[in-house]
């Protein structure tokens, strides 16, 4: 698909594999009202897009985001709060009104599986992103910092309603009041990535290529019923795991998967993993 209006965001497809990457590397992927609008617009495209099964979403060069840029910071306190734009509410995309909580929440939003490379600085808003995502994959090298009470200011792009669900209340309070930073070690050890790479994208790129090979109505639906759960009654969630297994249950798509996965098997691969074999569609 072509790069986005401001070309800020590119987003590269193969083999039902979307590559997304924030593409400012020569300000560390610094985030700008252009890229935020660049993201709602990629990923409202994905959204859309049928043939895809995963998404990576990157920052490209030395950092996943290092956070708001400076100039923004300065146009928001010259104009001041009321008057800057940057607590301006239009029409909802899902739950967010805002400009940049949509370019966070917009990944919630995409069907299939979205999955956060993260390597260099992901501070403030660029820590808000990746948290944005299905799974975070992190260098350990890597940093995550939420600096917006050290600016005058909160995490508002979803933050302080992301990272609780993430981490706990507790260390989402202590990660966003003392603005510190911790690397991706830390981050893996109180669950804000799932998994540690010296090769970040590239770890991501491969397990996006595994799901690329699963039943796309499988994905969706895994992703719709967690997701789901944290706002449905316990009763609610185990009935729509059975609407969605009767939906799933004897469908083409569905046979396929039967007859790749037994595939693997009689092939004798490793827990019926075989990354060769035929894609189930």
């Amino acid at each position: 698909m072509p790069d986005a209006a401001h070309a800020t965001v590119t987003s590269v497809i193969a083999e039902g594999v979307a590559h997304v990457e924030i593409n400012r590397p020569e300000k560390l992927n610094s985030l700008t009202r252009e890229v935020f609008d660049d993201l709602v617009e990629v990923g409202l495209a994905l959204r859309e897009n049928a043939e895809i099964r995963a998404v990576v979403l990157s920052g490209r060069g030395r950092a996943f985001s290092a956070g708001l840029d400076l100039g923004e910071f300065s146009r928001i306190a010259e104009a001041g709060g009321s008057g800057s734009g940057a607590v301006a509410l239009g029409e909802r995309l899902g739950a967010a009104r805002a400009l940049a909580q949509k370019a966070v929440h917009v990944w919630s939003l995409v069907d299939v599986p979205v999955i956060a490379a993260v390597h260099g600085p992901a501070l403030g808003g660029g820590m808000q992103i990746a948290l944005g995502a299905d799974l975070r994959i992190a260098h350990p090298d890597s940093q995550f910092a939420m600096m917006e009470t050290r600016w005058g200011i909160i995490p508002d792009m979803c933050g302080t309603q992301i990272l609780p669900r993430l981490v706990g209340a507790g260390m989402a309070k202590k990660l966003i009041l003392t603005g510190s930073a911790i690397d991706g070690n830390e981050a893996l050890r109180i669950g804000l990535v799932e998994e540690l790479h010296d090769r970040p994208v590239d770890r991501a790129l491969e397990l996006a290529a595994e799901f690329a090979h699963r039943s796309r109505s499988a994905l969706v639906w895994a992703k719709t019923l967690v997701d789901s759960s944290w706002e449905s009654t316990l009763a609610a969630g185990l009935d729509a795991e059975q609407r969605a297994l009767a939906e799933l249950l004897g469908t083409d798509e569905q046979r396929r998967a039967i007859e790749a996965q037994l595939g693997r098997i009689r092939r004798g691969s490793p827990g019926g993993q075989d990354r060769t074999g035929d894609r189930e569609r």
